[in-house]
């Protein structure tokens, strides 16, 4: 008897769960998990890998295949499969970058067009 009272409350709750979460942060309009406008927070070369901290929370990385000097991959992990161009690796574990308009390190290959980082000066 008291489960199917309380069963319309319980089902209503886990609606709530259900529920989409709100736009992302920067007023990038896209949902978690969306394949929409997303835009990098953060990207980060490691010797072997690319991170980018997406607009809507997202963590996507490209890693490098094999070989050295400069390489391509894909964005995996993440509703945003870019390709990902790196011209320099990394000479430290780990550098953060910065977008830049000359001599990138990294490009993004993002739908609006290509996004281009350097080491942070």
């Amino acid at each position: 008897m008291l489960l199917r009272a309380a069963l319309p409350t319980l089902l209503l709750l886990l609606a709530g769960c259900a529920a989409p979460p709100p736009p992302g942060p920067g007023g990038a309009g896209t949902m978690r998990g969306g394949a929409g406008a997303a835009v990098p927070r953060q990207v980060t070369l490691y010797r072997d890998t690319v991170t980018a901290r997406m607009s809507d929370g997202t963590l996507c990385a490209a890693v490098r295949e094999a070989g050295a000097g400069p390489w391509s991959a894909p964005l995996r992990g993440c509703p945003h499969p870019w390709p990902v161009r790196v011209a320099r690796t990394a000479t430290v574990p780990r550098l953060p970058l910065a977008p830049t308009t000359q001599a990138p390190w990294v490009t993004l290959g993002a739908p609006s067009g290509p996004l281009a980082y350097a080491p942070r000066p």
